[in-house]
């Protein structure tokens, strides 16, 4: 084997490591992969739900979420990254008694600091943490990850992640608390060098207060993804029904959670 075949294959090979480094595979659950120096990457992201507001069955809830997200690789270990935050809401009225109703808003700014402790590549597990506050005016949230993530040759993916999330609400002169305690959870087998599926878990509950003293509901959530990735660009779909809840209607929560969950990010890489 001449010299010149193994800077090619040398070559290959990084511009692979590049690319697995900056896509997901995941698009509820994180990754321990972060950015690396000095590159930066945009991620487009909405978030289609479905439900009843606080469990109202007078009215079918569709939510909209959009997120605009620029991140850049500080170093080869840690990543910062910025938010805006749109919703937009549609009320679809199930009887006579009431009316349909949208809504279109600005849900505020959000930070990211990601910070790896074990590379997923080269340790036994990847370890990373995760940090994102968010300001929306009278409404502000903290935000704690803890991610566990591996790589197993260039198939598998699996990914844990760990989520505490602190909340208040000014209004009136008074503020409303909230906490949640989230677990997620993803497998994703790559097909081809460019095309993955794979399974995505989530369980989140609901506390009244920052501590787990008033419980409010949990949900669920089960189902499948697809991955495409490229050099340049990544797109991942997820689709996550609730499966079961409690307290249940039906066999779902449906006063803290929707019924019915989608989210498609898109990246690209420069």
């Amino acid at each position: 084997m001449n010299n010149s075949f193994r800077l090619t294959c040398l070559a290959l090979a990084a511009t692979v490591l590049t690319a697995q480094a900056d896509e997901r595979f995941f698009t509820y659950v994180y990754e321990a992969e972060v950015l690396p120096k000095g590159k930066w990457e945009f991620e487009q992201w909405l978030t289609y739900r479905k439900g009843y507001p606080e469990g109202d069955r007078n009215f079918a809830q569709h939510l909209w979420d959009f997120r605009e997200e620029i991140e850049y690789g500080v170093t080869d270990r840690l990543s910062l990254a910025g938010y805006l935050n749109l919703r937009a809401e549609q009320l679809v009225a199930r009887n006579d008694t009431v009316e349909d109703s949208s809504d279109f808003e600005f849900e505020g700014i959000s930070a990211e600091l990601k910070y790896q402790l074990l590379n997923p590549n080269t340790k036994p597990v990847g370890l990373a943490l995760y940090f994102e506050p968010t300001y929306n005016g009278n409404e502000q949230e903290l935000e704690y990850k803890l991610l566990l993530s591996k790589n197993l040759g260039d198939r598998w993916v699996f990914a844990a992640n760990a989520v505490y999330e602190q909340e208040w609400e000014h209004e009136e002169g008074t503020t409303e608390k909230e906490s949640v305690l989230e677990f997620t959870a993803g497998a994703s087998y790559r097909l081809t060098p460019h095309w993955a599926v794979g399974l995505e878990g989530r369980y989140h509950s609901v506390y009244a207060g920052l501590g787990f003293d008033e419980h409010l509901g949990t949900g669920w959530f089960l189902g499948p993804n697809v991955h495409y990735g490229s050099s340049r660009w990544w797109a991942t779909l997820t689709v996550l029904p609730q499966i079961t809840g409690h307290p249940s209607d039906g066999g779902i929560n449906r006063t803290e959670h929707q019924t019915f969950e989608t989210r498609l990010i898109f990246g690209i890489n420069f």
